[in-house]
């Protein structure tokens, strides 16, 4: 039969689904080019998917570094020169990205970039930043009680 049967549709699926959570746009060219058939099946097209898991691997360059050269985009997410600079604009206007495109020097700048995944380092920071808060807060606490510093009561 020409189908796909469902077993190995399903693992397909969730093969797939694994490359956008965790790989990258090689990763989904690879899989791409070994299922032709599933994902020209599929509801979303292979342009579009190329799209997302560009921007996908754009996120996962800039969690680890504050500035991108030109050189390694082009190389990592299979564009053209002249492709680059709308794609980072795309990018950065998507909120996936906050930074700067330097021109001059060849790179973006990177100030902060959304996570991908969500696991155990980034619970790790969030604990430690609320358990940072609570102290900020018991202090604080401590000294309104003391009377170190007075807070207006009232609304104005």
């Amino acid at each position: 039969s020409s189908g796909i049967n469902a077993e190995y549709g399903g693992q397909l699926s969730h093969e797939l689904l694994q490359i956008f959570v965790n790989g990258d746009l090689n990763d989904y060219i690879e899989f791409y080019n070994n299922n032709l058939d599933f994902v020209e099946k599929l509801a979303v097209t292979h342009e579009e998917n190329l799209r997302k898991m560009r921007l996908l691997t754009l996120a996962s360059m800039a969690q680890d570094c504050s500035e991108i050269e030109f050189s390694q985009l082009v190389e990592k997410l299979n564009l053209a020169t002249e492709e680059l600079e709308p794609f980072v604009i795309e990018a950065i206007g998507s909120g996936l990205i906050k930074g700067k495109i330097n021109e001059p020097e060849g790179k973006i700048s990177i100030s902060s970039t959304i996570n991908r995944t969500f696991k155990e380092p980034q619970w790790l920071f969030i604990m430690n930043k609320l358990e940072m808060w609570q102290k900020n807060l018991v202090i604080i606490q401590e000294s309104m009680r003391k009377g170190h510093f007075s807070v207006p009561i009232g609304g104005g």
